[in-house]
């Protein structure tokens, strides 16, 4: 759909698209002020739009408190046909990644004086308690004069909703701060930390934690556990004080880092002094933990490594132990579905074994007897054991709502009796996005050899049904290949292994390269399975997942009320990967 207007701004071009959202070139009319608006994209998911649509124009809001030279100004946020937009500063220059992609050297004093630019921008987002979570070049505009300003003021954050479900991991992967990744609570210093990558990429034309071929796991957890490499030692004609800026602006703990952005911008245009200072020192006493250094000319700092801070990392056994959790919840994406299918199935076969053995004695008749004294004796005691086994046996559910779960249950097995029918006769792709960590996205994959089967049970001599099943295969032609290094290939084989995905691995060996690489290559093909039971006692439906949707084990549980026609049908648009209501239904864990 081509947009011409929005609200009374008349669109003249589009400047470029996001994954988010789309910047347009317009004219304001009622001042003939040209201006920069952004919109949210209208293809976002559905069950996103509307939390994203609030966030952004409330965000956005908020940004339009900030006045300051370094920020772009909003003038005007709205909502027009659906369409959330913002309107901003329109500005003529180049952005900070531009500049960077195209080659051209950046001189010392203008990578100090953006730099500095930005952290006055942050430091007065600061005084206000708002958080950018996105600093990445694309989001530094630098005009012809050496003006830089910071864009797109809290417009980058997402809903957790559509975010892997380790954490909220917000903002581009190489200039997220440790606790983002981590999916720990972000404030202001997470802006620090992101920009003194960008300070780093600025100086070196890399970021500090990026190797080659790494993968997005893999830079994760260097993010959180790696020591910062010294920028002296990637060009030695860099001052010896970006060194020690750079260590405290990327303290992996936010208390290590500078507490200000004014004090980052401060320090880095002091940056001559501080070398100076550095040189010239010979010893300096521990700092506390939780203390700035703010660093002004005549400062005394050391040029020993190994009194500068701390930064904490491999041998942090916090920080060890949030990377640990974070490498588990990627490696533990399933649950042993066969397993637990049987010890359900046992639990059900003892229950009733147990109840209708107790029914049978009770209705057993009495043993014949010589005497009237001894028969009016066995007749008494059959009753009382009668009246004891009815007050110690716990009372079933009522079978009129088993009756009632057990006839939505066939229904449902009818339903899913067409839909494996039709499934297999179109072999639809699955629309959404499988990922598992390492190897990334898997290849668009197609779905067929459905299959439906029920079992059942008697409960008081009635036949209940007791669980569906289902299971089709995921396929596609296509491997998918991945080169890691040695732990993280062991991490991966566990998931491939658990999700019982075929793979191949070979050693792999590069010339001057000292940690041995491994390639693993995985085919794109695995078996879905769903077990549908009914949970009679509490009257609800549980559904027992593997590869449904996602890759591994998902488990869901639905009051008896709410499982009809309409909940298997969005279950079966779960099953294909569309856009779906399913786990709205659910209960409560």
């Amino acid at each position: 759909m081509e947009v011409t207007t929005l609200g009374r701004y008349q669109i003249v071009s589009q400047l470029g698209r996001g994954a988010m959202g789309t910047v347009y070139r317009a004219i304001d009319p009622a001042i003939e002020r040209t201006v920069a608006i952004k919109t949210l994209n209208p293809d976002l998911p559905d069950e996103n739009m509307a939390e994203v649509k609030e966030r952004f124009l409330r965000e956005a809001k908020s940004a339009g408190r900030l006045n300051h030279p370094n920020v772009v100004t909003v003038y005007d946020v709205g909502e027009t046909g659906g369409i959330a937009y913002i309107a901003m500063e329109f500005l003529e220059g180049r952005s900070l990644r531009q500049v960077l992609d195209s080659g051209e050297p950046l001189p010392l004093p203008a990578i100090v004086n953006i730099a500095a630019q930005i952290a006055d921008a942050l430091d007065y987002a600061q005084r206000y308690g708002i958080v950018h979570r996105d600093i990445k070049p694309a989001n530094i505009m630098i005009a012809p004069s050496g003006l830089a300003k910071l864009t797109d003021f809290g417009v980058a954050y997402m809903p957790s909703s559509s975010m892997t479900q380790t954490g909220t991991v917000l903002g581009s992967p190489k200039y997220l701060s440790p606790e983002q990744v981590l999916g720990l609570p972000v404030d202001g210093r997470a802006d620090i930390f992101a920009l003194g990558v960008v300070l780093f990429e600025m100086l070196t034309r890399k970021t500090p934690f990026e190797r080659p071929d790494i993968t997005v796991f893999s830079l994760m957890q260097a993010i959180c556990t790696d020591p910062t490499p010294r920028v002296t030692t990637l060009n030695r004609e860099i001052p010896s004080a970006f060194d020690t800026i750079l260590t405290h602006a990327l303290g992996k703990r936010p208390e290590e880092r500078y507490q200000r952005a004014a004090d980052f911008a401060a320090d880095l245009r002091n940056y001559k002094q501080i070398a100076l200072a550095a040189t010239d020192a010979t010893m300096m006493g521990p700092r506390p933990v939780d203390s700035t250094l703010v660093m002004r000319p005549g400062t005394v700092l050391p040029n020993d490594p190994a009194l500068l801070p701390s930064r904490p990392g491999a041998d942090d056994p916090d920080m060890q132990k949030h990377m640990e959790k974070l490498l588990l919840d990627l490696e533990t994406f399933s649950t042993n579905y066969d397993e637990e299918s049987r010890k359900l199935e046992e639990t059900a076969r003892i229950m009733w074994a147990e109840r209708e053995r107790a029914e049978r004695e009770a209705n057993e008749p009495p043993k014949e007897t010589e005497t009237s004294a001894s028969r009016k004796s066995a007749l008494l005691g059959l009753l009382q054991d009668q009246a004891k086994a009815k007050t110690q046996q716990p009372a079933g559910p009522p079978m009129e709502s088993v009756l009632a779960l057990s006839a939505k249950l066939r229904q449902a097995y009818s339903y899913l009796t067409d839909f494996v029918r039709e499934f297999n006769a179109a072999t639809p792709a699955f629309a959404g996005k499988l990922s598992l960590p390492f190897l990334g996205y898997l290849p668009a994959m197609t779905l067929g050899g459905g299959k439906v089967d029920y079992r059942t049970v008697k409960m008081n001599d009635k036949e209940v049904v007791d669980h569906l099943s289902l299971s089709y295969v995921m396929s596609s032609s296509e491997k998918v290949r991945v080169t890691v290094n040695r732990e993280e290939a062991r991490l991966l084989k566990v998931q491939l292994e658990r999700n019982e995905i075929k793979f191949e691995e070979k050693e792999v060996t590069q010339l001057f390269q000292k940690v041995p690489r491994v390639t693993i290559t995985a085919e794109s093909k695995m078996t879905a399975r769903v077990r549908i039971r009914a949970d009679y006692e509490a009257q609800a439906v549980e559904f027992l997942c593997q590869h449904v949707g996602t890759i591994g084990a998902t488990k869901f549980r639905i009051a008896a009320a709410k499982f009809d026609e309409d909940a298997v049908e969005e279950f079966g648009k779960r099953l294909i990967g569309l856009p779906n209501r399913f786990t709205e239904l659910k209960l409560p864990d």
